[in-house]
C-alpha cells in the first residue's frame, strides 16, 4: 500500500497536468472544428508535427526527471543547481531550432506528408504561429520536470490549470469576437504557453549559475536516447499519418478527432510513468534493487486500472463526444474505430509505458529506443503499410497494427528486464 501512495502523490499531480494539457489541444481542435474539415484536417497533420517537438521535449524532462531526483536523493545541492542549467540550456537550444523550421517550412512539410494544397495551407498557418513558439512550451516541460524531481509536484499542475483557462479565454475571443479563426487559435495558445513558462521560471527553488559552453555529458547520453525513442515514436506516427491521407480528408479528420479523444486514455500512464521515473532513479540513488521490482509492478496495475476505466469510458459515449466536432457520418465512423481500438489496446499500452519509465530510471535510455525503433518500423509501420495497401483493411489495419507494436515493445522490455535482473 505504501508503494502505491508515494507513486500516486507524484502522479496525481501528473496526471491532472496531463489532463490540462491533452485539454489545450482539445479545445484547439473544437475551435477549430467550427471552421470546417479543411481546417480540422490542417490543424490535425500540423499537431502531428508538433506533436514530434512535444515528444523531444518531454524525454528531455524525462531524462532531466532521472538524473535530478538521483541528485535530489543524494542531497547534492551544488550538483543539482548545475543539472538544472544544462537542462535548461538545452531545452533553449532546441526550442529555438525547431521553432525556426516551423516558421520556415511549415507548410512543405505538410505538403511532403501527402496533405492537399488547401489543408497544408490552413495546417501551415498553424504550425507556424504555434510551432514558431515552440521555445515556450519546451521550457515549461522542462520546468515542470525539473520542480517535480526537487518535491514541487503541484505546482506545475497548478501552472497548467491557469495556462488552460487563459488558453481557452484567449483563444474563444480571438475566434468569436474577432473573427480570427486559425491564427486567432493559435495565438491563444502560444501566449497562454509563455505566461506558463514566465510563472514556472519565477519558482525555481535553486540560484541558478550563468551556462558555460560545455556540454553534459550524463544528461546527452540520458536525453538523446530518449529522445530519439520519442522520436521514432512520432516520426513513425507521421508516416502512418500518410497512409491515412490517402483515404480521404473524412477519414483523416475522423482519425483526428478520434485520437484527439482517445488522448485522455494515456493521461494515468504517462502520469504514473513519469512518478516511477523518478522513484526509480532515487531507488537507485539508494542501491535499493528490491524496491524498484515491487515500484513496477504496483506501478503496472495502478496504470491499467486508471487507463481501462477511462478509455471504457470514452469508447461508451464515444458517438456523443465525436459529435460535437463534426456531423459527417465517414469522420464519425473514423473517429469510432480509434476509440474501440484505443481501449483493447490498454493493457499492452500500459506495459509499454511502464516499462520504459523503468529502463529510463534505472539510467538506460538505449534500450527504449531499440525497442521502439523495431517497433515502430517493423511492427506499426510495415504491418500497416502491409493490412491497409496489400489487404485492404484500411484504418482498421492501422489500428491494429499499433495494438501489436505495444505488445511488441512490453514484452522485448520486460523480458530484458528480467533477464538483466537475472544476471545480476
Amino acid at each position: 500500500m505504501k508503494y502505491y501512495r508515494d507513486i500516486l502523490q507524484i502522479a496525481l499531480p501528473a496526471m491532472a497536468e496531463n489532463f490540462l494539457n491533452f485539454l489545450m489541444g482539445t479545445v484547439d481542435s473544437y475551435l477549430v472544428a467550427h471552421l470546417g474539415l479543411i481546417a480540422i484536417s490542417g490543424v490535425a497533420i500540423a499537431n502531428n508535427i508538433i506533436s514530434i517537438f512535444q515528444a523531444i521535449f518531454i524525454a528531455l524532462g524525462t531524462a532531466a526527471s532521472a538524473i535530478l531526483a538521483n541528485s535530489y536523493s543524494r542531497k547534492s545541492q551544488e550538483k543539482l543547481a548545475v543539472q538544472v542549467v544544462e537542462v535548461l540550456k538545452l531545452s533553449i537550444l532546441l526550442g529555438l531550432f525547431l521553432g525556426i523550421i516551423s516558421i520556415f517550412a511549415g507548410k512543405d512539410l505538410l505538403l511532403f506528408l501527402g496533405a492537399e494544397e488547401s489543408v497544408a495551407l490552413a495546417g501551415g498557418v498553424y504550425l507556424a504561429w504555434v510551432g514558431g513558439g515552440i521555445l515556450f512550451l519546451a521550457l515549461s516541460l522542462s520546468l515542470g520536470a525539473i520542480l517535480r524531481s526537487l518535491g514541487k509536484s503541484r505546482l506545475p499542475m497548478y501552472v497548467s490549470l491557469l495556462s488552460n483557462v487563459l488558453n481557452l479565454l484567449f483563444s474563444s475571443i480571438a475566434v468569436f469576437l474577432f473573427q480570427a479563426g486559425i491564427v486567432g487559435v493559435a495565438l491563444g495558445t502560444l501566449f497562454s504557453r509563455l505566461i506558463a513558462c514566465l510563472i514556472l521560471w519565477q519558482q525555481l527553488p535553486l540560484k541558478l549559475r550563468r551556462p558555460s559552453w560545455k556540454v553534459d555529458m550524463e544528461l546527452l547520453a540520458l536525453a538523446l536516447p530518449a529522445a530519439g525513442e520519442r522520436l521514432m515514436m512520432r516520426a513513425g506516427d507521421v508516416v502512418v499519418v500518410t497512409l491515412i491521407v490517402s483515404m480521404g480528408t473524412a477519414v483523416v479528420a475522423g482519425n483526428a478527432i478520434g485520437e484527439t479523444l482517445t488522448q485522455f486514455n494515456y493521461m494515468p500512464g504517462m502520469g504514473i510513468a513519469t512518478a516511477l521515473v523518478i522513484l526509480v532513479a532515487q531507488a537507485r540513488g539508494r542501491g535499493d534493487s528490491e524496491q524498484v521490482r515491487i515500484l513496477v509492478k504496483s506501478a503496472y496495475w495502478l496504470s491499467l486500472v486508471w487507463m481501462a476505466l477511462i478509455s471504457g469510458l470514452v469508447f461508451l459515449f464515444g458517438t456523443f463526444l465525436a459529435g460535437l466536432y463534426t456531423q459527417d457520418s465517414q469522420a464519425l465512423a473514423a473517429a469510432s474505430l480509434v476509440m474501440f481500438y484505443a481501449f483493447c489496446g490498454t493493457p499492452a499500452t500500459a506495459g509499454t509505458l511502464m516499462n520504459t519509465a523503468l529502463w529510463q530510471g534505472v539510467g538506460n535510455a538505449r534500450l527504449p529506443f531499440y525497442a521502439t525503433t523495431l517497433g515502430m518500423w517493423l511492427v506499426r509501420v510495415g504491418l500497416a503499410s502491409l493490412l491497409t495497401m496489400a489487404l485492404g483493411w484500411g484504418l482498421s489495419g492501422v489500428w491494429l497494427a499499433t495494438i501489436l507494436d505495444n505488445m511488441f515493445r512490453w514484452v522485448f522490455l520486460s523480458r530484458a528486464f528480467a533477464w538483466r535482473e537475472k544476471k545480476g
